[in-house]
């Protein structure tokens, strides 16, 4: 164990002397890279997708149908309008939260968040944000970032590519030990 009056102290970097943790200052800038993270965890659940899918199957069957059938205009305006529904719901989505994300102005600077035992302090180009653990309700790591739900001012998003493994490993720690699993059982 390091003592701490021997510890050089680092920007972006956390220490966790005799088990407590001290703080962590992370600054990354949004990328596309993301955006789209943000859009996988964001999207919808498999069920609706896959739902979404046999019902497009059903239109293009329906469709072959009519074009064979003595109905062929109608056949091809119903495929059209099938693959034109796919295209809308599958693809203008994303386009469109990227377009609204690139618009947000705290989302154009250096983003640098202060963790801490306190809680987490968010400083943007536009402003600063300050929030205490028990702010959030719940927290998932996924392959590329962390997220940290709360129930009133949405989720915030910590990507993965901006720490070093110590650090990781560190905010693991950290979310475990400040936001508990709010999922108790009732007895009887």
């Amino acid at each position: 164990m390091i003592p701490e009056a021997e510890a050089e102290v680092k920007p972006g970097c956390c220490y966790n002397f005799a088990g407590i943790f001290s703080s962590m200052e992370l600054r990354y800038k949004i990328t596309n890279e993301d955006i789209t993270n943000i859009l996988r965890i964001s999207s919808r659940p498999l069920w609706a997708l896959v739902l979404f899918a046999f019902l497009l199957a059903g239109m293009f069957f329906v469709g072959i149908y009519l074009v064979g059938h003595d109905l062929a205009e109608v056949g091809w305006v119903w495929l059209a309008i099938t693959a034109l529904l796919g295209i809308v719901v599958y693809a203008v989505p994303p386009i469109r939260i990227r377009r609204e994300l690139r618009r947000i102005p705290d989302l154009q600077g250096e983003i640098v968040l202060v963790l801490s035992p306190e809680g987490i302090e968010s400083r943007f180009t536009t402003g600063r944000s300050q929030l205490q653990w028990r702010a959030y309700t719940k927290y998932k790591e996924t392959a590329h970032m962390f997220v940290l739900n709360t129930p009133s001012s949405g989720s915030k998003f910590i990507p993965k590519r901006v720490m070093s493994p110590q650090q990781l490993e560190e905010l693991r720690g950290l979310l475990r030990a400040q936001i508990p699993s709010r999922v108790t059982k009732q007895r009887p």
